[in-house]
């Protein structure tokens, strides 16, 4: 079969076969259809011979027989509903009697079921009927399907021709369990403008055992007691939840007097559907002051979870005016206070300034705090900002943040990756496999041992240890260990799992946590033949529209030990969540070429994207049928990561070009690149320019953009957008073009995906130097000099003299200090131009180790605005003896 796409109109037919098999929910596989049982049962309680009636002949009785009943084939939750009975009196006496219901899990009526509501008959002469309409109160605990069926003289108490015609089977009555939706957390603004919009976003989820919809609103009351008699905002219908499943929803607000006011979001249920608890549906409440004032937060505090006692405390603090007016200059306090009972330790209490803030602007910087003299143990490291209270501001009670931390001298060593290089092993053989262990202590692992087995399940805890490989001397930092392995002889077949662990030699007894220090790897197998496995499924835009074509890269590996045949691979989408458990059939495939063991072939599929929004799932799935015979059958369908899917947009910004050092509070010019990726021509994209800290943080609201012209499908255009670099302090940045304007709907994940971000310094003067390229050749010798050819561009506003130096690092991570530097070299780069160098470097490394080639670029005469690209990590490098 020839490589190609599957035409349109096989393609509608198997998209619209596949949504339809997603929308209908699948018979669980082996339960037998509900079937109607003909109960022959005795009569419901037997009547003892002080139950006749004298003076009554035997055939002048009355006889009572239910005739139907009729009830709803599906109750919503607690929802009160009605079942009809109809009674007939078949004998020859007037009489009356009662009617009661009963539930079970079968149509045939036992003593062990439960009784419902019952009803009198009323008076009924011989030969009439009466049909009895029996109104039921909901019940929360039942769910799924029950029969109801009904009982008339129950306990006997009327003497009747007949005792055992009393009881009607039951009819299926499926309950659906009801939803109950809960609001689980709310942020909002503090401080806003006399009579400006402004956004609330709240988590809303269902903690049910139903599925259904929701609809929220957001209230504002001048009292902390929020309730639907409020002042109502902005409102969201049709919220459908799974459950367990949650929604972030944005909903906006307006408060036009000044003053104080307290906002929640109120839940409920849409669409008449009811819900198991109505006492939890309000949120959280949030206090807002509206006016001009400004409200200093610490927006985020980052601190190492392990560090020595006796150093530097490397901290992350970003500080924010979340208010409405300007914040003056103020402190940021940092104390250190220790959580362990009978540990005093030393209290440390030290002030930094904070720069002036404008209204929603930021300022993030990185700072070493001293933490000497502070006795081991678990600590709190909390930052206030503005302590004394010396600058006014709208909120003093969320001036406070604090993170845990634990001091001393701990190894924390962990598995991060397992890969064995082929999937078919063969007993009595060697085989590699390259582990990934990684040491986030504060203390360096002076010797560990990285061991690999091999186990017939994935969370079995016996294994076979087939090799181990000692490693001296590892810090902060990770490293890539190929261990060597043999494969037992004997007493192992079939399907296995590869398991990586580390064990800390010395110091002993100094590791933090061995909870994480073992990795299941992928299955292998002993035997010979191919593997075809998926090593990559990634689309190439995070935002795509309905029923569009998009692209998706997709890599296909043999890691089997003989030749794989060609097969053809389908590119599909997987809801997410994945509720269904198969992957849906879009319409993209590709047949792949025959690949020889280790052989991979990559290339760019076009499917059609999901017709529904929401977030999917790429997936390959190689040799579906399985056509042919591998050694590991179970990996040959790969997910990727999630994308979008909106109703709203085709819209996807590509590019943004920009300066990359500007001059503080000087103009610049920025030009995005705006792509259509939707089916049909679209107009007039909004794009809005800002300025952000890395952590993403806003610093200034910059300026919006518009395309100027309807783009085709596939079409693109180059936007021009202004800003002015005023910030806070001088450093390194994100400018980030974003799609839509900040009130525009959408869910967060999707509006977060619809921007395009680039690194630009903003200071007095100074350059921008990055290491663009890192090559070297891909086997060394040990002691042996080569050459790394590194190449340097100057994005700045200045040049310069720098080193640039050559490293070896233990992963594709470079870790300075940490990894080995082989070579260094000086250059000057003027601003606009690349430069590139030949390092003359040299390998004094452990031979026939994985090593990567990197490189590092340093300013040694003017500043280096951007620090984000002065390293690069290149290919792998083989030092051989």
């Amino acid at each position: 079969m020839a490589s190609g796409t599957v035409s349109k109109g096989l393609f509608v037919l198997c998209a619209l076969l596949s949504w339809a098999a997603l929308a209908v929910p699948l018979p669980v596989a082996g339960a037998p259809p509900v079937q109607f049982e003909t109960c022959n049962r005795p009569p419901p309680a037997a009547r003892g011979a002080s139950g006749a009636v004298s003076g009554i002949r035997a055939n002048d009785l009355p006889d009572f027989v239910i005739t139907g009943v009729q009830a709803p084939t599906r109750v919503h939750g607690v929802t009160p509903y009605q079942v009809a009975v109809t009674v007939c009196n078949e004998g020859l006496r007037e009489s009356n009697s009662e009617v009661t219901l009963f539930v079970s899990r079968d149509a045939c009526y036992s003593e062990d079921d439960a009784l419902l509501e019952t009803v009198p008959t009323g008076p009924l002469a011989a030969g009439a009927c009466v049909s009895l309409p029996v109104a039921v109160r909901g019940e929360r605990l039942r769910s799924n399907t029950w029969f109801i069926g009904a009982l008339v003289d129950r306990e006997s108490r009327v003497r009747e021709l007949s005792e055992v015609n009393n009881v009607h089977d039951g009819v299926p009555v499926t309950f659906d369990a009801p939803p109950d939706y809960v609001v689980e957390s709310l942020s909002a603004p503090t401080v806003v403008r006399p009579g400006a919009y402004f956004e609330a976003t709240a988590r809303v989820c269902n903690r049910g055992g139903g599925a259904g919809a929701a609809q929220a609103w957001l209230y504002q009351s001048s009292d902390r007691h929020v309730d639907a008699e409020d002042t109502p905002g902005g409102w969201r219908f049709g919220i459908d939840l799974e459950p367990g499943a949650c929604e972030r929803v944005s909903l906006s607000g307006q408060v036009a007097e000044a003053g104080e006011s307290y906002l929640a979001v109120i839940v409920a249920t849409a669409r008449e559907r009811p819900e198991e608890d109505t006492s939890n549906n309000v949120s959280e409440v949030s206090a807002l002051v509206v006016g001009m004032v400004p409200d200093y937060v610490v927006a985020s505090l980052k601190v190492p979870a392990v560090e020595t006692r006796n150093g530097d405390l490397p901290v992350r603090l970003t500080v924010c005016n979340q208010g409405t007016a300007l914040a003056q200059a103020t402190q940021v306090r940092f104390q250190m206070q220790s959580l362990e009972s009978g540990n005093e330790g030393v209290l440390r209490v030290t002030n930094r300034d904070v720069p002036a803030l404008a209204a929603n602007q930021c300022a993030e910087w990185d700072e070493l705090l001293g933490s000497s003299e502070n006795a081991p143990g678990r600590w709190r490291l909390t930052a206030s900002v503005n302590p004394e209270g010396a600058q006014p501001e709208s909120h003093a009670d969320n001036n406070d943040r604090s993170q845990s931390l634990l001091l001393g001298d701990w190894v924390e060593l962990g598995i991060t990756r397992v890969t064995p290089l082929t999937h078919a092993l063969v007993h009595g053989a060697p085989f590699s496999t390259e582990v990934k262990v990684c040491n986030t202590g504060s203390r360096a692992a002076q010797r560990l041992a990285v061991h690999v087995s091999l186990s017939d399940g994935r969370d079995a805890a016996a294994d076979v240890r087939v090799g181990t490989r000692m490693f001296d001397a590892l810090g902060k930092g990770c490293v890539v260990l190929p261990v060597t392995g043999t494969v037992p002889s004997q007493g192992m077949s079939g399907r296995l799992y590869v398991k990586a662990s580390a064990e800390l030699v010395s110091p002993q007894g100094r590791e933090l946590d061995v909870e994480d220090n073992v990795l299941v790897g992928p299955e292998v197998a002993i035997g010979s033949g191919p593997d075809l496995v998926v090593t990559q499924v990634q689309s190439s835009v995070p935002v795509v529209a309905e029923s569009a074509t998009m692209e998706v890269a997709v890599t296909v590996c043999n890691k089997g030990n003989e030749a794989a045949p060609s097969v053809p691979v389908w590119v599909s989408s997987l809801p997410e969540p994945d509720s269904q458990g198969l992957p849906l059939l879009v319409g993209a495939w590709r047949t792949v070429e025959p690949l020889g063991p280790g052989a991979c072939s990559a290339w760019t599929a076009q499917p059609i994207s999901p017709p529904f929004a929401g977030a999917w799932r790429p997936t390959a799935w190689v040799d579906e049928p399985n056509a042919i015979p591998e050694v590991v059958e179970s990996n040959n369908l790969v997910r990727g990561e999630v994308f979008q899917v909106s109703p709203t947009t085709g819209w996807s910004i590509t590019g943004l070009n920009a300066p990359a050092v500007v001059r503080a509070n000087s103009d610049f010019t920025a030009t995005a690149t705006v792509c259509n990726r939707g089916s049909l021509p679209q107009a007039f994209a909004h794009v809005r320019l800002s300025l952000r800290t890395e952590e993403g943080f806003p610093v200034a609201e910059l300026s919006n953009g518009y395309t100027s012209r309807e783009l085709a499908s596939g079409d693109c255009e180059q936007v021009p957008l202004h800003g002015s670099a005023s910030v806070p302090r001088d450093g390194g940045y994100r400018l980030v073009a974003e799609l839509g304007a900040s009130w525009t709907s959408g869910t967060g994940p999707e509006r977060k995906l619809l921007s395009f971000a680039v690194p630009m310094g903003v200071g007095p003067q100074g350059g921008d130097l990055a290491v663009t390229s890192v090559s070297a050749p891909a086997s060394v010798r040990r002691g042996s000099a080569f050459t790394t050819s590194v190449e340097v561009c100057n994005r700045g506003t200045t040049g310069g003299s720098a080193t640039v130096t050559a490293y070896l690092s233990r992963d594709e991570r470079l870790e300075i200090p940490g990894d080995t530097s082989v070579g260094q070299v000086s250059v000057t780069v003027a601003p606009g131009t690349c430069r590139t160098s030949a390092v003359r470097s040299i390998p004094n490394v452990s031979a026939g180790d994985v090593w990567y080639v990197g490189a590092h670029v340093r300013a040694t005469s003017s500043p280096d605005l951007v620090v984000a690209n002065d390293a690069l990590v290149g290919a792998r490098v083989l030092v051989v003896p």
